[in-house]
């Protein structure tokens, strides 16, 4: 780590984050401002990237924005915006359209019929075959790399925010702060990279659990960031589980598309019994994924088993193989040929409902700070994320977010802000420390903070959590700063902001379910918490 030479970048937007929302946001800002892309990983990479259904959006036949609106508030657990949805929900087809510029073709978007999946009453799911964030990731990626005014700088870690009250009194605005950019961990040396607008696109959390869907990258930091500077959290008790992840030692984070069971995949257990039937005989597996990872939850508890089995084998290879080659190419990898074979499935954290309390722009309460898509949270979701929501709000938040800032950006920095400062910080010397309480969070969020909760599990898991975080923040203060150290610090923040929204909300509503608040109450109301 060299602790001397640190360099100082200025620019008008600084983006954190390469999947959708990022991407999307840079390549709508004015050609005519200076914008910095940073990713803590190789791109494409994160959420987008391994999205498989595709974008839900109100413009196949039959479909239309009050019909998408509906389903997205049914699903939504009566926490739903309802103008901030509308607002969301009605810029899909705009969405579309600049995909489309950029050379993004979507299935469905024309005269032919979307996919459908769990919670929606018409087939609106836009795709590429089952590779649809995979597609759109490399496409808007070759696009940014084709703009001269756009740098996209990778293996490039933010560590912390720099706000006007902690580095530059003087830039103090009358009635709050402002964001002027962030510490940034890159090529073993930590930079100050100073901007008028600061937008954190840094996506989910889902490595706060030991069973995922998600990347290993996806660890909570804008969230993490934005906590630490003082901003609020918004409902960070609704996690949601992706009912069907692939079950299997080789292969423990490979999502199995709901598309699937819109295609008529029925949900077994190992009896071989169609269990849905007694959770939502309506609905069945297209039931919400609350409704569903619940069912599977409850399960695989009354059968004492480890997963159930999700069987496909109505579909035969060709078919599987056109239509879903992710998934076939991902399973057939293990041995299980789908067109044979029922996929063991079980839950996985999936993704992160709460977050950066925002708007549809992604303006915090913070001047000069924005936080879009999965690291924000609007109230678009509600309680409850409707399948394939998430990549049309975080596109759509993108464009929102460009327009917004490039009509209302700050002044530039002219003051001095000091560089990072490393006091008496020393190498980490044994892996263990973080290892260890990296696998004691996880396990501490798993078995006590996961589908089904209890005030008794959430308390214990409180003070557990507390100490961890203590002795990390120790970790912190003390050693030089790697990417796995900060990752977990991140996560510990997260996971603490998690527990303590749950313990506040004494109701069931959602993707939070109390066995100790099963009712649920009105008035529907958010959840706020601060650090």
């Amino acid at each position: 780590m060299n602790q001397r030479v640190a360099n100082t970048l200025k620019c008008d937007v600084l983006i954190v984050g390469g999947g959708m929302a990022g991407l999307v946001c840079a390549l709508r800002l004015p050609r005519n401002l200076d914008v910095v892309l940073i990713s803590k990983s190789k791109l494409p990479s994160g959420s987008t990237y391994l999205a498989q259904g595709g974008l839900a959006a109100p413009i196949t036949p039959g479909d239309s924005v009050e019909i998408h609106l509906k389903d997205t508030i049914e699903a939504g657990g009566g926490l739903v915006d309802r103008e901030v949805a509308r607002t969301i929900i009605s810029q899909g087809p705009e969405l579309v359209e600049a995909l489309r510029g950029w050379g993004a073709n979507l299935e469905g978007s024309k005269d032919q019929t979307g996919g459908i999946e769990g919670g929606h009453s018409v087939h609106r799911i836009l795709h590429y075959r089952d590779r649809t964030g995979k597609m759109l990731s490399e496409i808007l990626l070759e696009v940014c790399g084709n703009r001269s005014n756009i740098r996209v700088i990778e293996e490039a870690f933010a560590i912390n925010l720099i706000t006007a009250s902690r580095e530059a009194p003087v830039l103090l605005e009358r009635g709050g702060d402002r964001c002027l950019g962030a510490y940034v961990l890159l090529d073993g040396r930590v930079d100050t990279f100073l901007s008028r607008e600061t937008v954190l696109a840094t996506g989910g959390a889902g490595k706060v659990y030991r069973y995922t869907s998600n990347q290993d990258e996806a660890t909570g930091d804008g969230i993490a960031m934005a906590c630490r500077a003082g901003l609020p959290l918004r409902n960070m008790e609704f996690f949601q589980f992706h009912p069907t992840c692939l079950f299997h030692p080789e292969k423990r984070n490979f999502l199995i598309t709901e598309a699937l069971r819109g295609e008529g995949a029925r949900l077994l257990n190992l009896n071989g019994e169609r269990f849905m039937r007694e959770y939502d005989s309506e609905w069945m597996e297209l039931a919400p994924r609350d409704v569903v990872a619940r069912a599977i939850d409850a399960e695989m508890k009354r059968h004492g088993h480890d997963h159930v089995l999700l069987d496909a084998t109505h579909l035969e290879k060709s078919y599987l193989e056109e239509h879903f080659p992710e998934v076939t190419e991902g399973v057939r990898s293990v041995g299980i040929l789908p067109w044979k074979d029922p996929i063991p499935v079980v839950p996985a954290a999936h993704y992160c409902v709460g977050g950066v309390s925002a708007d549809p722009d992604g303006a915090t309460e913070m001047r000069g700070l924005r936080a879009i898509g999965e690291t924000s949270c609007t109230g678009f979701h509600g309680a409850n994320r409707l399948g394939s929501n998430s990549l049309l709000e975080a596109g759509v938040m993108g464009m929102l977010c460009a327009a917004s800032v490039a009509s209302d950006l700050p002044l530039e920095i002219t003051h001095q802000v000091r560089d990072w400062y490393f006091g008496r910080a020393e190498p980490l010397s044994e892996n263990v420390l973080v290892d260890h309480a990296w696998a004691s969070m996880r396990s501490v969020m798993w078995d006590y903070v996961g589908i089904v909760r209890t005030d008794k599990r959430l308390y214990r898991a409180h003070r557990l959590l507390d100490v961890i975080w203590q002795e990390v923040e120790e970790d912190y203060w003390a050693l030089l700063p790697t990417v796995e150290l900060l990752e977990l610090r991140n996560l510990c923040t997260v996971s603490r902001m998690i527990v303590r929204s749950a313990l506040l909300r004494r109701e069931s509503r959602g993707l939070h379910y109390n066995l100790d608040c099963i009712r649920t109450l009105p008035p529907p109301r958010d959840t706020l918490v601060r650090s």
